[in-house]
């Protein structure tokens, strides 16, 4: 997670594990949890919406550390989503989140949701595939969503390769005029 969970990088499996319990596939009749509930909760309060960004609806429903640096940290993350692409046409990242959930929840039978990560170095853009068996061990369609993501140190390394850039397009532009 790099630059925005620093010290609390530990803290991204769990938080992700959250966010994959809370879609996670119904439990049987009586047991009320998971996709379920977010339906519910869609139906009701339309917790993801057009113009409202992850980073709020991951807020209202309290998802992240409960560590509130780590939960801070990751709240920025999602936040900065709207800067990469996605696999969904021209919609950032962000944006492409909001409308996988909205549609699924929606949708007659909603996809219990499965969040991972990829390593932002190989494709800086949010993966959603609308029908994924991520979980080998249980015959379950999900709808999946990938974030992009990479280490502390490879986002140290990018921002002193960006700064050395700038550095070097600025003394060529100095002794060009």
């Amino acid at each position: 997670m790099g630059w925005f969970m620093q010290k609390h990088d530990i803290y991204v499996g769990g938080i992700l594990e959250e966010l994959n319990l809370r879609f996670a596939p119904g439990q049987g009749a009586g047991l009320f949890g998971g996709v379920d509930e977010m339906t519910a909760l869609q139906k009701e309060f339309k917790i993801f919406k057009v113009g409202r960004s992850f980073r709020a609806s991951a807020a209202v429903l309290n998802l992240g550390a409960r560590n509130n640096e780590a939960k801070n940290g990751w709240l920025e993350y999602l936040g900065s989503l709207h800067q990469h692409p996605s696999n969904k046409g021209a919609a950032n990242g962000d944006a492409a989140i909001v409308q996988a959930l909205k549609k699924n929840l929606a949708s007659k039978a909603p996809l219990p949701v499965h969040f991972t990560s990829h390593d932002l170095q190989q494709n800086d853009a949010v993966q959603i595939t609308e029908k994924a068996r991520p979980i080998h061990y249980l015959e379950q369609d999900y709808l999946l969503i990938s974030l992009p993501m990479q280490s502390v140190q490879a986002a140290r390394a990018s921002m002193r390769g960006k700064a050395k850039a700038r550095s070097t397009a600025k003394k060529a532009a100095k002794s060009a005029s």
